[in-house]
């Protein structure tokens, strides 16, 4: 009983929202700052780029095995975390470049950078740059 009773909950309270019934998609391209270039890693690199939601939450990644810059990235329903996202949810999009393939903790020597801005689950020219070092 109480079971049903939260999913009821649940359910009421998504009623409301503009959930995403569809395809989810993001694209855009990643690049490197001219001064980083030089410390990119050329073999064994990790690019991930991911979508949080405006709670810092990842919603969508994907990754780039040894990518060449810039890197085009494409974001689609089968590379979401969370099943439901509203449709104008704002989302930050980030990028992390290693060789160690760990995409929740930056370790000292990747590049990181962040879109400018924020982007809804449609967007498309969406370009981040890797312009700092952890």
């Amino acid at each position: 009983m109480r079971r049903a009773l939260v999913l009821l909950l649940a359910v009421a309270a998504l009623g409301g929202c503009d959930l995403l019934s569809g395809d989810f998609r993001l694209s855009g391209t990643v690049d490197v700052a001219p001064r980083l270039r030089e410390r990119a890693p050329k073999q064994s690199a990790m690019l991930f780029v991911v979508a949080q939601n405006a709670g810092g939450v990842p919603v969508a990644v994907v990754r780039i095995v040894n990518p060449d810059f810039p890197a085009a990235f494409e974001m689609r329903t089968a590379d979401l975390l969370v099943p439901a996202v509203r449709r104008r949810e704002p989302l930050t999009v980030r990028a992390m470049l290693n060789t160690h393939g760990d995409m929740r903790v930056a370790h000292p020597g990747d590049l990181l950078g962040t879109a400018p801005g924020t982007a809804a689950p449609g967007d498309g020219g969406i370009s981040v740059l890797l312009d700092h070092v952890k």
